[in-house]
């Protein structure tokens, strides 16, 4: 004999089975008191089963009571997003739409609305996400944002920006935000940054401005960030760098300026970033470099200076430089390939195996079109 237990938020049904099969069932009286004895358990452990006597049962009742669309979706979830259920918490992915969704819940730790046509962003549009870790809004239209719009959200870790249209921040933004720890703000249209708009980001990471329109910096726009790894200033139109701009990230080990119109760097400029291992420089407009510009960098993987202006550089340039486990690249720059190349020759020889594109590493003078790594082979220089 069995039974079947139904479980449900407003009562329990226990469906006993039908008298046919009661009857294909009959026996000796032994039998059928046996058969008596096993209902009247099956019944109990039914009754237990339906919450009556165990309490984790009763814990199960209490959460489809709380969680009664579970299994169609996750509850409080707006129409315009997706939301997955996991041990962490809710994620959401929302759009297309043109506001921020509302009513998401409480223990939502990641949304995402990106690609679609959200404009603004008002002070509450986060109100009632204590919990929410990261925040992804890129390729939309935002074009400002409120100075309390991230108080809400203290465990915040991760906001992406990127392809927006803010030309500026508000201050204080970020006072609340003590565990962002990467922000990202690539593609937008801002033209400066300023200090107190960074204010806060005591545990920042990762900083990414590139793409967009910056001319030039303050020096002390970076001095809090004291933590901060990885700092991308690529692809903007940096005229030059503040000497003390990198001077308080001891812990900095990537910094991205290529791209931009630097022409020299001035003394000192590596100085307070002795963990630096990968530096990108290409794509500038650099003709010449402080001879010690680089002494201060023992640990680079990697350096990139290709696709600049440089005919010539210093003696010993890059002697101090660390292993370049991953390489180098001097490639499309206008080398003047004469003695006074010769601190390099020596260098390249000793690194050759590391060197990025030979065959685009070419002399302009005074024979253009020469490799400048055969050249350095030739030992045109004079004996010491």
């Amino acid at each position: 004999m069995s039974f079947a237990v139904s479980c449900s938020t407003q009562l329990c049904i226990k469906f006993l089975p039908q008298e046919g099969s009661r009857k294909k069932n009959q026996g000796t009286e032994t039998e059928q008191k046996d058969t008596v004895s096993s209902s009247n358990s099956a019944s109990g452990h039914s009754l237990a089963a339906c919450g009556m006597g165990s309490s984790l049962a009763m814990q199960l009742l209490l959460f489809l009571l709380l969680f009664p669309s579970l299994g169609q979706g996750v509850p409080q979830c707006p129409k315009a997003c997706n939301c997955t259920l996991s041990i962490n918490g809710t994620s959401a992915i929302c759009g297309p739409l043109d506001s921020f969704p509302k009513g998401l819940p409480m223990d939502t730790t990641d949304v995402s609305v990106e690609y679609t046509n959200l404009s603004q962003l008002s002070s509450d549009a986060l109100r009632g996400l204590p919990n929410l870790k990261e925040l992804h809004l890129a390729g939309n239209k935002i074009d400002n944002l409120s100075s309390g719009l991230l108080t809400p959200t203290p465990a915040l870790e991760v906001l992406d920006l990127t392809g927006n249209t803010l030309s500026e921040l508000p201050s204080g933004l970020f006072t609340n935000s003590t565990a962002l720890h990467s922000l990202v703000m690539k593609g937008n249209k801002l033209e400066t940054l300023k200090a107190d708009w960074l204010e806060g980001l005591v545990a920042l990471r990762w900083l990414d401005v590139s793409a967009n329109r910056l001319q030039m910096l303050p020096q002390d726009l970076l001095l809090n960030l004291t933590v901060l790894q990885t700092l991308d200033l690529s692809d903007n139109m940096l005229l030059e760098l503040p000497p003390n701009l990198l001077k308080g990230l001891p812990h900095l080990q990537r910094l991205h300026l290529e791209d931009n119109q630097l022409q020299t760097l001035a003394e000192g400029t590596f100085s307070a970033t002795p963990h630096l291992g990968y530096l990108f420089l290409q794509g500038n407009r650099l003709n010449n470099l402080p001879s010690s510009i680089f002494s201060s960098l023992h640990e680079v993987n990697m350096l990139d200076l290709s696709n600049n202006s440089l005919a010539q550089v210093p003696d010993g340039l890059l002697d101090k430089v660390g292993q370049m486990k991953e390489g180098f690249d001097l490639s499309e720059n206008p080398w003047n390939c004469d003695e006074k190349l010769c601190g390099l020759y020596q260098w390249l020889l000793n690194h050759q195996d590391k060197m990025f594109f030979k065959n685009k590493t070419l002399c302009a003078s005074p024979e253009a079109g020469q490799s400048l790594l055969e050249v350095a082979k030739k030992k045109v220089c004079p004996k010491q």
